[in-house]
């Protein structure tokens, strides 16, 4: 996703304020541009600008480990918060949308802000995370009477070694799968659905696609 200019402000200072592990600084600046621009805005325009800049700092030496992590956990927390803070948003109660990453992989903070943009457009959704063992997954779908699922992951390979698990899931449920290791030849070769990498044009189909105003998650690359 580029980054707007509008958007390169804050995300420059909170790459500042995550290198020095200043949360109070970090949270101040979130809390900000969501009562400037709204939590769907600030998800879109400013915190996966921002998680993809401190993971390219990190890769250039310009960012420590320990700052990558602190900065993952208050966005983490950040969102979480934003995902119940709505209330004004419609119930989630019935037929939800199920996320998670595959076994292998656990960079989950996008499918998380996903979640949180699902919740806050009224679609049912149930986040369960990294490393969720499939047929764990296929359990839960069951049990709560699941719509459909999303699955994420940033390496192509973490789709390879689950190949025949996401088949027999999309046999049962409509499938879609996104994130940087997914593709239009995965997605058709398990069954699935490919989400694009412009998390606006997914969030509009899964949301037409929930309302029953399509047969399922159709988007092209």
């Amino acid at each position: 996703m580029t980054t707007t200019p509008a958007a390169t402000m804050p995300v420059d200072a909170m790459l500042v304020a995550a290198r020095a592990m200043d949360e109070r600084t970090l949270r101040a600046l979130l809390r900000d541009e969501a009562r400037s621009h709204g939590v769907n805005a600030t998800i879109t325009d400013v915190v996966l600008p921002f998680l993809n800049a401190v993971g390219q700092a990190w890769e250039r030496g310009d960012c420590s480990v320990a700052s990558e992590h602190f900065a993952s956990q208050v966005t983490r927390s950040w969102l979480t918060a934003a995902a119940v803070s709505d209330p004004d948003a419609p119930s989630t109660a019935v037929d939800p949308v199920v996320l998670a990453c595959p076994p292998g992989e656990r960079h989950d903070l996008g499918l998380l802000c996903f979640h949180v943009l699902l919740v806050r457009s009224g679609v049912p959704s149930r986040f369960l995370g990294s490393d969720t063992p499939l047929p764990g997954l296929a359990n839960v779908c069951r049990a709560i009477g699941a719509s459909g699922v999303v699955v994420a992951a940033t390496r192509p390979r973490v789709f390879e070694a689950h190949a025949g698990a996401l088949r027999t899931l999309a046999r049962h449920y409509p499938l879609a799968i996104g994130g940087a290791g997914a593709d239009s030849d995965m997605a058709e070769r398990v069954g699935a659905t490919f989400l694009p990498g412009d998390m606006r044009r997914s969030l509009a189909h899964l949301v037409r696609w929930h309302r029953g105003e399509a047969g399922g998650v159709t988007v092209s690359a």
